[in-house]
């Protein structure tokens, strides 16, 4: 008798094969391509549930990111600022908004985690000074975000406050009012804000501010108490972004308001001469935007200033202690307001003068150390010194270790022209803060060397940086880069939270306890 199980086992063979056939196949992931110059990279894909996700370690590698993982949770480091992910969850946190991702994070195992596609367009631009440009289907071309010079003018009239805005780059600028302020957004290039030196009337802006939370930086003007409405006119050569903030009428009808005309050469114009100025409704002198602190991130762009063996840079370090220090500050009751927010090089005269444009009650510059002795080490405060004055106790005039800034400087030659027209020199400014940073140096010290366990003294050299300084101002070295005890400390988030208590509480504790006045001048 014959066996007919062999044509069975064929026929069902040949039937699985057909519903396979049949069945759709499951699509492949799609590599990611980013190209710089005439360097690539490939970023490998993994799908999960349909989407394509890209190893963040290598995406890292390839932008220039740090990470850190605690628990369920990855910190992303750029130059910029800081990005919070939270396994399965598509909402990635900057700075106090949320951004949301087309898909969740993905945390495959410890340390190996995956993001969609869209991380590159939506997040990176957010913390570093990239720009990433769809080319095809996965291929991006990465390049650097130019930086553009955005000068701010203020001049105040009877009836209105000017505010110009004269960027060295020719930029799309997009002017929008809000409930509280009015928003003038820069596009295409990476703003590089300048402070003016003069203040507005405050009752009709409050402050003019600065916004990095976006990808290039807005603007922002406060209004006042007094605050009406407001008029914008763009002109070219120079680029100008003109805002005329005015007042509510004293009396009842709005007169007609003409703008006033510009010359070429001047970035603000006066008002016309037939518009003679009402003195029932003359400006009240500017008022002060109250309890500022200024905080001066040393270096940036490319002044990277000292470096560690384990690429720890200094300009990056006290950017982000910066922050800390200012978060820490505000929770106090104090307003930290910071020469620079990102990564960009400033000059010693922009530094010095937001402290004064703000009227700081205190003034603190943060750096790292270096020295050719690596037993060198913990931190350091620095005060200005003037040669021909008194020094007390047993500060020091030289030090055997490298100052990270070129911030030192000779005696500054003098000139009587400006003090007989009742003005004060520049390098004349800090003269009458010394004893009140001698001071406060003194306790930041002391609490700093109780958190390091070290017994460092206060320095005073002539320093370019707080010479114009009107206020009580300190330099701080947070320690040594160049010291692998110190290098150890200084990378761990927690021993950066650490300084920035210690100096928060020592800053608040020097206000309540001095004679400094809300407006940084000393009774003495």
């Amino acid at each position: 008798m014959l066996s007919r199980r062999p044509a069975v086992q064929s026929f069902s063979l040949s039937l699985l094969i057909i519903l396979f056939i049949g069945l759709p196949q499951p699509v492949e992931a799609q590599d990611l391509e980013i190209s710089l110059a005439q360097r690539r990279w490939k970023i490998d894909a993994r799908q999960r549930e349909g989407r394509d996700y890209y190893r963040l370690k290598d995406l890292a590698a390839v932008v220039g990111l740090e990470l850190e993982e605690r628990g369920g949770m990855l910190t992303v480091e750029g130059t910029r600022g800081t990005l919070l992910l939270v396994d399965d969850r598509p909402l990635l946190r900057f700075e106090d908004h949320y951004v949301l991702l087309s898909g969740p994070a993905w945390r495959r195992g410890k340390g190996d985690w995956y993001v969609t596609e869209d991380f590159l367009t939506e997040a990176v631009p957010l913390v570093v000074n990239r720009r990433l440009e769809k080319r095809s289907n996965r291929r991006y071309r990465m390049s650097e975000i130019d930086q553009n010079p955005v000068q701010v003018r203020v001049a105040n009239y009877p009836d209105h406050v000017r505010i110009v805005f004269e960027s060295e780059r020719k930029a799309p600028v997009k002017v929008q009012e809000r409930e509280k302020y009015i928003e003038v957004k820069f596009e295409r290039y990476l703003v590089q804000p300048k402070f003016p030196t003069k203040l507005p009337n405050h009752r009709v802006v409050s402050s003019v501010g600065f916004d990095s939370t976006d990808v290039y930086g807005t603007f922002r003007i406060y209004k006042g108490e007094l605050y009406d409405t407001f008029r914008e006119l763009t002109l070219s050569d120079p680029d100008r972004k003109v805002i005329d903030v005015y007042r509510a009428p004293e009396a009842g009808a709005r007169k007609s308001r003409e703008t006033p005309p510009f010359r070429s050469s001047s970035a603000v114009a006066p008002p016309p001469r037939a518009a003679k100025p009402d003195r029932r409704v003359a400006a009240a002198p500017p008022e002060v935007v109250q309890n500022v602190i200024t905080i001066d991130p040393g270096h940036g762009g490319e002044d990277y200033g000292v470096s560690s063996f384990e690429f720890l840079l200094e300009k990056n370090l006290t950017l982000k202690i910066a922050v800390l220090l200012q978060e820490r500050l505000r929770a106090m009751g104090h307003q930290g307001m910071l020469t620079r927010n990102r990564d960009v090089e400033l000059g010693v005269e922009q530094r010095s003068s937001v402290g004064n444009y703000y009227d700081s009650r205190l003034y603190l510059s943060l750096h790292a150390g270096g020295s050719l002795l690596p037993e060198i080490g913990g931190p350091v405060v620095y005060i200005h010194r003037y040669p021909d004055l008194q020094q007390s106790g047993d500060g020091q005039s030289d030090t055997d270790v490298q100052l990270s800034t070129e911030t030192v400087t000779g005696t500054a030659e003098q000139s009587e022209d400006s003090e007989r027209e009742g003005l004060v020199s520049w390098h004349r400014a800090h003269r009458k803060y010394v004893a009140l940073s001698r001071e406060l140096a003194g306790q930041l010290q002391s609490e700093l060397n109780q958190l390091w366990g070290t017994e460092n003294e206060v320095i005073e050299v002539p320093l370019q940086l707080l010479v114009p300084v009107t206020a009580p101002a300190v330099l701080i070295e947070l320690g040594f880069l160049t010291n692998p005890e110190d290098q150890q400390k200084l990378y761990f988030p927690h021993f950066q939270s650490s300084i920035a208590a210690t100096i928060a509480s020592t800053l608040s504790r020097f206000l309540k306890t001095s004679s400094v006045d809300s407006r940084g001048a000393g009774s003495r």
